[in-house]
């Protein structure tokens, strides 16, 4: 079996369409595709609580339900879910380091250059920190309206 894909999934679907061509490449490879959901729990303060629990419970729930839809269009396939309490960029970089990946798989949305100097572009930081090939999928809805 070929090394593992690595691919970012989150809240709001940005990885969906990335997590599609993952699974593509996955069955001609024989690999295995780790949706990858980072959290960072940094910035709600102390450890614990409510909103924490919440919050991984969001996790939780995203990346299952994302997993199961790509079981039943995929059988064939092999995926895992991870859940990593850190920044997106290094929840990817952490898991592709541990499983010895041979490629991390990211979404797009098409933020132009300002939005993501202005915001952060986790698209951008993995092409530039990974030491492993990086496939990056345009999300179509958002590419066409550029």
């Amino acid at each position: 079996m070929a090394a593992d894909i690595i691919v970012g999934i989150g809240p709001d679907g940005s990885g969906d369409h990335a997590a599609e061509h993952a699974v593509t490449l996955a069955r001609a490879l024989g690999s295995t595709v780790v949706l990858v959901f980072g959290y960072d729990l940094s910035t709600l303060g102390p450890r614990g609580g409510p909103l924490e629990e919440q919050l991984e419970a969001v996790a939780d729930e995203v990346s299952t339900a994302v997993r199961e839809r790509l079981i039943r269009a995929n059988p064939d396939v092999a995926i895992d879910v991870e859940l990593v309490r850190d920044r997106a960029v290094d929840s990817l970089m952490r898991a592709a380091e541990a499983r010895g990946a041979s490629m991390i798989v990211v979404g797009h949305g098409g933020a132009g250059p300002l939005r993501a100097a202005l915001l952060g572009s986790t698209t951008y930081e993995i092409i530039h920190r990974s030491t492993i090939p990086v496939l990056v999928v345009p999300d179509p809805e958002e590419s066409a309206d550029a």
